[in-house]
């Protein structure tokens, strides 16, 4: 029986060798697996003398790109002061585990406003960043209110990408090999030089990408918003308001003096021209009869009667 066992396991591992090395078969790690496996399996005691064991089953994790989305809400005056808290514990982690990306601020003092920050922060630090993040805006007197984690499943983009480069390598190795030893005409070769360029190309494109999946699965995206709700007004910001208001006024009557002013000095020369006239015309209207009257007849004088 055991004999019988080792013949089977030997005719497998011969058949596994010859499709390694049949034309249009798959080559690789995969016919490598299935030789080993069957090479094991001829050496292996039989099922009745000491059993078998499973073999350990290789799961590969998915690859997931994180993407963050915060939002909070605090007292005006407090959203530089919760944004100006979070930039410093991107930059406290240093630049290999978060990058600053964007920044913007329009809340104001009293007045409700918004602000952004925008940080990608490596994908082990995430949950950490968040929480701390969350903390700083609780210190502010804030909450938080929008809270968005998306997932993205890059495996296939990434064995694409890969499986890209091993084509375009293989690629330009065989270009660049033809190319070193054909010797044709020059039209030949110029057009192997374009095609191991544009093969290169291609190369360098797929490495790109690739470089820019796994940047994505190392790094997490974070996007937090800043919600600002009126403050209350205090003594010090109710000066400055009215201050502010006074010197737009003036500001305002300054601005509408002078072009009133400059409206005039453009019209003036005109009007000088134009009086003159006005007054020949209202002059020449009074000398003609008016439309509709008769003329008054003279009187007959006593002694021509």
């Amino acid at each position: 029986m055991r004999a019988f066992l080792l013949l089977a396991a030997s005719a497998a591992a011969l058949s596994a060798c010859s499709a390694t090395h049949a034309p249009g078969s798959n080559t690789g790690p995969t016919a490598d697996v299935v030789s080993e496996a069957a090479t094991k399996d001829a050496t292996a005691p039989a099922a009745g003398d000491q059993g078998t064991k499973a073999a350990p089953l290789q799961v590969s994790l998915p690859q997931l790109a994180y993407a963050y989305k915060l939002g909070f809400r605090l007292a005006g005056d407090k959203v530089a002061q919760a944004q100006e808290a979070h930039r410093a514990l991107c930059e406290k982690m240093g630049p290999a585990r978060c990058q600053l990306l964007a920044l913007t601020n329009s809340a104001a003092d009293d007045a409700q406003g918004a602000a952004t920050l925008k940080v990608r922060v490596a994908s082990a630090d995430a949950r950490g960043f968040s929480v701390a993040a969350t903390k700083a805006v609780a210190d502010a007197g804030g909450r938080a209110i929008d809270t968005n984690v998306s997932a993205e499943d890059v495996s296939k983009d990434l064995v694409d990408a890969q499986a890209r480069i091993a084509q375009r390598e293989l690629l330009v190795t065989r270009l660049t090999e033809i190319l070193r030893t054909h010797n044709g005409k020059v039209s030949e070769l110029v057009e192997a030089e374009r095609s191991v360029a544009d093969a290169q190309e291609e190369l360098d494109k797929a490495k790109g990408w690739l470089t820019e999946l796994r940047g994505r699965v190392a790094m997490s995206d974070f996007e937090i918003n800043y919600s600002a709700v009126a403050a209350s007004a205090s003594p010090g910001n109710a000066g400055d308001q009215l201050l502010e208001a006074v010197s737009g006024s003036s500001t305002g009557f300054l601005i509408g003096l002078r072009t009133l002013l400059t409206l005039l000095i453009y019209l003036l020369p005109w009007a000088l021209l134009a009086i003159p006239v006005a007054l020949l015309v209202r002059a020449a209207r009074r000398r003609l009869p008016q439309p509709g009257t008769r003329p008054v007849p003279e009187a007959v004088a006593p002694d021509e009667a």
